[in-house]
């Protein structure tokens, strides 16, 4: 039988993994994986397949169709006439907002990786695989409780 119980990457994995072996399992029953987190790349555009839940186009457009709005309403008073003074604001202002996003984003990732490097949170969770007789479930499950494992499961084989 597998037992398998998830953990944040902390002391109280290794406090589990002792009380296991000192209660009599072997190290070779016991199998730790860390997982490392993954960084994720935003995306200017979203498809109906992917999305990142931040759209930096929709905010890009609206402010460009502001700025169209007013460069048509001053493109009258302007030599080149309100279409064309129109169609220049738009294409500024969706440019503006489009570089202030991107800029706005990747300033606010590299602050999340630093804030992450110093803390030492940079590590994932921690899958804990135990294979066990069915006597020795009970305890197994106890010890996992009381170290605070965040999800535990069994297989039964």
């Amino acid at each position: 039988m597998y037992i398998i119980a998830t953990f944040n990457h902390s002391l109280q994995l290794e406090i589990a993994i002792t009380q296991l072996e000192e209660h009599g399992m072997a190290k070779d029953s016991i199998l730790a994986v860390p997982l490392q987190r993954q960084r994720y790349a935003f995306h200017v555009f979203d498809s109906i397949h992917s999305s990142d839940g931040v759209s930096l186009l929709g905010g890009a457009l609206a402010f460009g169709t502001f700025s169209m709005v007013l460069g048509t309403i001053y493109g009258f008073l302007w030599y080149w006439g309100p279409i064309v003074w129109g169609l220049i604001f738009l294409f500024c202002g969706t440019s503006i907002w489009l570089t202030g996003s991107i800029v706005y984003m990747k300033s606010r990732q590299a602050k999340t990786i630093a804030k992450e490097m110093r803390s030492g949170s940079n590590c994932g969770d921690v899958v804990l695989i135990i294979r066990c007789d069915r006597p020795q479930i009970a305890f197994v499950k106890e010890i996992l409780t009381s170290s605070m494992a965040q999800a535990i499961g069994v297989i039964e084989l």
